[in-house]
Formats: C-alpha cells, structure tokens, sequence
C-alpha cells in the first residue's frame, strides 16, 4: 500500500484530463490541534514497480503483520484467512479471494518492524518539528503506544517517518479507544476509513480499515464493502481482529487486490454501507505512469537551512539545494495530486521556523516546471507602465459568445459524426489536435472530459472553467391529454398530531418553503405539491413561502396566463454577427416585463432554507462526473452531484445588476465542478423551437457549506428533494431531521404526484387521497388489494407515509415499465423514494401552526 501525502481528497471518477491544473495551495496551516492517543505496530516494507524502481512504504497495524509479538497476538496474516474459512466458507473457496490471499500472504511477509527496516528511523506527528521536537518511542518489535498531536478536524491520526537522512514518509492511523465491545447505537454517527484515500498500483494489495467516530459495533450494524469498478480487481468481506483474546468489533479490515497490466491513473470508489443506513464512499485510484515536476521554495530573503520538497512516486522525494530548488523526477499521475513543501528559516532571534505548504494539482500530461512554493520576491518595477485587464466578472457575455462557437461547432459534427465522435472532435479541436479544423475562439485554453462522456468542459485562459452537456434537455412540454387535470380539491382542516408514545415528534416549526425553479418545464403539470399542497397549507394558516417560475402559465386552465421568464428565440448569440444563424442557437432568457423576481429561484434564496421546518425542493439533479448511461444507485462510483438552480435569466435592458449575477460575482472563486456551483450549458426543446441554454448548476460542496454553518444549516428541518439522483447528496444534508430523495433518473411523470401524495398522506391520511378508478393517480399504479393494515383517516409520519406508498400501494419505486421507448429513454425504470433520519427511532409527523397536543397512554 502507498501511503499518501496528507490533504482532504475528494471521490471522482474523473477520465485523464488533457491539461495539468492547480486545484487549491494550502500554506504553512495553523489548525487547532488536539492530543489523541495512538499505538500499534509500525512496519516499513517496499514496493517494486513495473520499471524496477524501489518506494518505500509506511504502515501501521494493530498486531504484527506475520510473526506473533510477545504478547501472544496472533499475527493479521493468520488472523485474516482464519476469519475468512470460517465466517465466509463460499467466498473463501473462490479463485478471486484465493488469489488475493496468497497476495495478502506474500505482501505481509514483506512486512518488517520499523527499527529493522530502517535502523535510523524516527516517528512524529506531521504538526511536530521533526528538527526540534521528541520522536515517539517504538520498539524493536515496532510497537508504539503514547499521545500525539493532530487536528482536530481529521477523522485519522497522521504521522511522519524519517527514514535516514533523504527521505520522510506519512502514514496515517486511527486513534487509540479502550473500548473493546463496540456500542450498537448509529445515530448521529459517521464512517471514517484509515487511509482516508487509497493509491495503489497494479498488481498490488491494499489494507483498508474502516471505523467510526463512536466506536460502535460494525458487525452488528451489518458492514459490508464493495468495489465499484469490479474489472480491476477484487475485495475481501470485512474481518474483525481478535486482540488479547477479545474480538474487535469497532475497527473492520478488508484487503483489496489490483490487478496487473491496467492502465492508468484508474480514479473509482470503495463503498461502505451499513443496514442501519450509513454509508461512505473511499476514493481509489490505481497508478503506474510517471512524470516530473520541478520549480523553487522561496523563502520571502530568511536565510534558508534546509528542506525538501515530496510526492508519491518512484523518485518524488528531494532535498532542496541552497537556493531553494527541487526536482521530483517520477511522480505518479492521477487526479489530485498532492505536493508538499517543508523548509526551515533562519527567524531574527536566530531560532529555526519550520514551514509547511502543501499544492493540489491535477497532474495528467506532461511535466511541470517552476511549481513554486513560499513567497516569490517582488520583482522590481520596470519604467515601462504595463496594462493589467480588468478581470471579467463570470456572467459576463463575452463568455457567451466564445462558447457560441464551440456550440454551433458541435451541432454540425454532431449532424455529421454523432454525438460521442462529435464530443471527442470538439476535445481534440479545442485542445489543438485537428489540424484541418476551424480557428479556436479566442481566450479558450482548451477542453477536456471529466468521466460523463457526454459532458465537455471547455477551460479559458483567465480560468473560466463552462461544462456543455450534450445528453440532458430541456424539454418544454404540455400537459399530457391523456392526462387528467387536477381537480380543485376541498380544503380541509389539517388535525392535530396526537402522539400515542415518546418517539412522536414533529419538525422545528410549522414553517414551509418550496422551491420550483424549472416549473415553466410543464405547464399545468398535474398533482404538483407547489401548485395544490401549497393552496391546502395557506388555506390552514400556514406561513408558505413557494418560489415557482412560470412561463405560459394558466394552473387550472381558467386563470390569467403568468409569466415570469422568456426565452429570446429569434436572437441568437453569435461571436460573429455576420455569422449564418445556426439551427440550434445559444438564445439568452430573460426576466417577463410582467415577470418577478421574487419568482425566479437562486441561491440567495437556496441560503435561507434552514429557517424553515418543512423545505421542499423540485429541481433537477444528477452525478457530474460519470456515465449516466451506466449510473448504478447502489454503486454510484462518485461523491460529485450537482442541481440545477435555475436557468440563468438576465434583465432584458441591462441596467440591472440581477440578484443571479450579483450571487455569480461574489462566489466567482467558489467556481468549478470541484467547488460550489459552475455554469452549465443545456439543450432547450419545445414544440416549434430548439436551442441551447445556460443554467446554474450548484453541487453538492455548496450544500455541504450550508449544512456546516450554524446560522444556514438543516437542523430540525424535514427536507424533501423532488429530483434525478438525490438521494445520493444526503449526506450534505445530514443536519436535517429527515431527507427524503431518489435514487436514480426519475420521470416527472412518477416523481411529481408522488411526492404530492407522501405530503398528503402527511397531512390528512391516505384515505380521500385523489385516485383514479381505485388507484393513485400515478402511471401504472395498481389497484392495492386487501384491507390496509394502517388507519387511512390517519396523519401519517414520514417513514410510514413512504412505506404505505412502498408496500401497499406499489407505487415505490416506479411501476411504470418504461417499454415504449419511442415516447421515453426508460430512464425513470425502478426509480424508488428513499428516507434517511438521524434517529431512525422517531416518527416525523407534519407540524401544525398551532400548539401541539401530546397525549401519553395510560400504563
């Protein structure tokens, strides 16, 4: 197993991008730093790759890895197989998990005491001096026990190995408990895994564990782990140690084999999932290909004493020369790649200051020359006065015309070629690869393809990073005629939650937003929470705030038609304005003369949700960095989701700074897939038109900003997403009471009158739920049979809404087969609703605007 190089690593699936890039610079930190306690056995052994370079390799267990210390603990070679014959009989037996024992067996033979691999290595906590401080005391068996320092803020305890006089190496562990017998209580807990990212190259054997941040019983709570890439290579069930005669139920190994001859960097996820609901995506990535980088640590004219510069790699270890200078001949390609820096200066009281700086950078093509790190000296001014251009603020039409061209490109290779020979022509174009191709548009620096083959994202100069998606349409719609339209329901009065025991709660307050950027998609869409489930709360003397854009829109067919967007069809946007207008033009929307802006969702608005108790979302969502083709919900083999926010609408005279284009500026550097939100490009169909659009897409690492912030987090709030694959952005919402969202592609069709129906059965009881000849109203739900087990003329909570929903009345997930696939791509097939709760013990009923009567049963 490599060990890392420290950071906070993010899960992707990213394919080999054609551009090396810097993520983020992390300087000299200064976190707040807390004394855990740690022990062990530490061993060193080495790694050969394919080209016969040798790189050293730090690990820490916690028994010997093949001979049996003086304790009498039986070493985790032995420990391993023995738990696999016995708890795992069929597996055992396979060619897959054979291999990988024998594997496993030879690897940990490898394995040496820390003091014999290295007779004059040293142990520390990376926030030690390694010059100054005490190095942590291990033995001749490589056992260590004691208390270190680390930062509070990372779920392992990382440690720095000196190895000699030339190289250090990290390595992580997990703090110490005393806890033998783990808890059986999930709630509110997290699942850690130690390393926190996995780099392994082929034909190599990994050693994963995985914890949590409360000890509790893992075996119980049903830990199992998959490998999402399967073709290359194979996991092992999980195994529980057995430590001075106890078996250890809180800490589970798993050994994981990479196959030989793969080629890389290979970017997928180990998924970890419990039966109680937990679950945690670990980033791996398998590497093989090597280049160098270079550059020079300055050191802002202190006097420099010494320092080096490391990676992970064959050669990526090196000692700075006087002036600051390093090269790193072989460092391993892949997404992601840290670089850290650590130097000594001379302070003025002659005292040594260490320095610690450490570069992320997606490191896939060729070298890279003057990485530099520390403060570069001021250049000294020259006479001549040079124009610095003033930086373009994101939403800036410029923007939109570069990208005209790429987009009227596209939809004549698309003609041409298809869709797939046409996306890799427009990479291969804008990268300078297609000689007989058009002039590239000014300020594009190039394009690449970040795992959704049917994404292209095109980089500009100035760093404006734009992502074209090609598979995913707007599609404009009418309501179905088949389809009835919802009947303008009597208001009834919502009843009081009785409670029958102590788990019966509700949500911090009776409060409801609903936010519906993409209503004007359908008009007059059917059983639609924003436009029904909002009149019966209002009518009950809720406070509602429902934010719906609409477009052409007249709810029951008898109302004033209302806009609040239009789209400029008959202006395209061109670079060129001699250009031939295309079929597929970009066009700008734009706030109605009539329109509001109070109507028009964005994130402003998005920032405020955690005020109130019940939030309903209707947006679209998706993974942005894998197939969609092949998204598998119980493997998604990314952590990357985004939502679209809105389409961006810009004010028709210009004069308006838009509260989209304000929120834009003020977040510009929070732009990328990797960050909060980017700008994405979309095709717009309607009956008589077809275009492209931009909208703004928000992912998952805004939300998780919002969750982690106490004056805008989730806390007390139930939330439902009515959206493609929400389900999966969970866990940035894991401050809330309950989540509720989908697992996959869903078909409005489906999705929207059922979540109408969840809050109905919420409110009022299934029974005088709307039903069309004995059904729900939703395509192909059946007519349930047998009486109910439940009280239809009941509220119901949250979990048993969604299980009545499930067992009785089949409609979760999807029942529409999705066979005619001349009017649907099938996408929405065994779509299913999902709840999370962070106590999976209460029931979540709907609140009431009104004091809540709790009545307890009688003994």
């Amino acid at each position: 197993m490599l060990t890392g190089c420290g950071g906070n690593p993010v899960a992707t699936t990213s394919l080999p991008q054609q551009e090396n890039s810097l993520l983020s610079s992390t300087p000299t930190p200064t976190p707040s730093l807390v004394s855990k306690p740690v022990k062990g056995f530490i061993c060193g052994y080495n790694t050969i790759t394919d080209g016969g370079e040798t790189i050293s390799n730090i690990s820490v267990l916690e028994i010997p890895a093949y001979i049996p210390d003086s304790s009498g603990n039986l070493p985790l070679v032995s420990q391993f197989s023995d738990y696999l014959k016995e708890e795992y009989p069929q597996d055992w037996n396979t060619p897959e998990i054979q291999e990988l024992n024998s594997k496993l067996n030879a690897s940990l033979s490898q394995y040496k005491p820390l003091s014999e691999y290295d007779s004059s290595a040293k142990v520390y906590s990376i926030y030690q001096d390694s010059e100054t401080d005490t190095p942590m005391s291990v033995t001749s068996e490589g056992q260590f026990e004691g208390n270190v320092l680390t930062n509070e803020q990372d779920s392992s305890v990382k440690l720095e190995v000196t190895l000699g006089e030339d190289e250090i190496a990290e390595t992580e562990t997990i703090a110490s408990s005393s806890d033998t017998l783990a808890s059986s209580a999930t709630s509110g807990v997290v699942l850690k895994s130690c390393p926190e990212k996995i780099i392994a190259l082929p034909d190599d054997i990994v050693i994963l564990k995985i914890f949590s941040d409360h000890s509790i019983d893992l075996k119980k709570a049903g830990l199992k782990l998959s490998l999402n890439n399967k073709s290359i290579g194979c996991i092992s069930p999980i195994v529980y140690l057995c430590i001075f005669g106890e078996r250890k139920h809180s800490v589970a190994y798993s050994a994981l084999y990479i196959k030989k001859n793969l080629d890389t960097p290979i970017d997928t996820v180990i998924t970890a999932t419990t039966s109680t609901g937990l679950s945690l995506n670990i980033p791996l990535e398998v590497v093989k290909r090597c280049a160098g980088i270079s550059g020079r640590v300055y050191t802002g004219e202190k006097p420099l004493i010494k320092g080096y510069v490391k990676s992970i790699g064959p050669k990526s270890h090196c000692k700075l020369d006087s002036e600051g200078r390093y090269n790193l001949p072989a460092v391993f390609l892949g997404h992601e790649r840290a670089v850290i820096a650590t130097w000594w200066t001379q302070g003025d009281n002659g005292k040594k200051i260490k320095h610690r700086e450490e570069k992320i950078i997606d490191f896939f093509n060729s070298g890279v020359t003057d990485f530099d790190f520390g403060v570069p000296p001021t250049p000294t001014p020259t006479l001549t006065p040079s124009v610095t251009p003033t930086p373009r603020p994101p939403y800036d039409e410029f923007y939109n015309k570069k990208v005209s061209t790429v987009l009227y490109q596209y939809n004549q290779w698309e003609t041409e070629l298809g869709k797939k020979e046409a996306i890799e022509r427009i990479i291969k174009w804008l990268n300078g690869q297609v000689s007989d191709g058009p002039p590239i548009p000014d300020e594009i620096a190039g394009a690449t393809s970040i795992g959704n083959p049917y994404d292209i994202w095109v980089e500009f100069r100035d760093g404006m990073s734009i992502c074209i998606s090609t598979s995913d349409p707007i599609v404009i719609e009418e309501q179905d005629a088949n389809e009835p339209l919802p009947r303008k329901e009597e208001i009834k009065p919502l009843i009081n939650l009785t409670a029958a025991s102590s788990n019966n709660t509700t949500v911090k307050n009776a409060d409801v937003i609903m936010l519906s950027p993409y209503y004007w998609e359908i008009i007059s869409g059917g059983y639609r929470v924003e436009n029904l489930i909002e009149g019966y709360l209002t009518a009950n003397n809720y406070n509602v705030k429902c934010i719906m854009t609409r477009m052409n829109e007249s709810q029951h067919g008898d109302e004033p038609i209302q806009n609040d967007i239009y789209f400029d069809w008959n202006n395209p946007i061109k670079d060129n304005p001699n250009f031939l207008n295309p079929e597929r033009p970009l066009i700008n929307c734009y706030k109605a003369p009539d329109g509001n802006w109070d109507n028009i969702v964005s994130p402003w608005e998005i920032e405020t949700i955690g005020k109130y108790g019940i939030i309903y979302i209707n947006a679209h969502g998706g993974p942005i960095n894998v197939d969609e083709d092949a998204f598998n919900p119980d493997y998604p083999g990314t952590t990357s989701f985004r939502m679209s926010c809105t389409v961006d609408v810009l004010d028709r005279d210009g004069t308006l700074n838009t509260k989209l284009e304000r929120w834009t500026n003020k977040h510009s550097s929070e732009m990328g897939c990797t960050k909060w939100w980017f700008y994405r490009y979309r095709k717009i169909n309607d009956v008589t038109h077809k275009a492209w659009a931009r909208e703004i897409a928000l992912t998952n690492k805004y939300f998780t900003s919002l969750n982690a912030d106490s004056t805008t987090n989730f806390k007390g709030s139930l939330i439902y997403w009515c959206g493609c694959c929400a389900w999966h952005m969970r866990d940035s919402f894991n401050s809330a009471k309950a989540y509720i969202g989908y697992d996959r592609f869903s078909n409005s069709k489906w999705a929207f009158p059922f979540a109408y129906d969840f809050f109905w059965f919420m409110m009022y009881g299934a029974k005088d739920c709307p039903k069309k000849f004995g059904h729900l109203v939703i395509p192909y739900a059946p007519v349930p049979e047998g009486t109910p087990s439940f009280d239809e003329n009941k509220p119901m909570d949250a979990t048993e809404a969604l299980n009545v929903l499930t067992t009785y009345y089949k409609v979760n997930p999807d029942p529409n087969p999705y066979t005619d696939l001349s009017t649907t791509d099938g996408s929405g097939f065994g779509c299913t609703a999902k709840i999370w709760q962070k106590d999976e013990n209460e029931h979540i009923y709907f609140p009431v605007p009104v004091t809540v009567t709790v009545e307890k049963k009688g003994d």
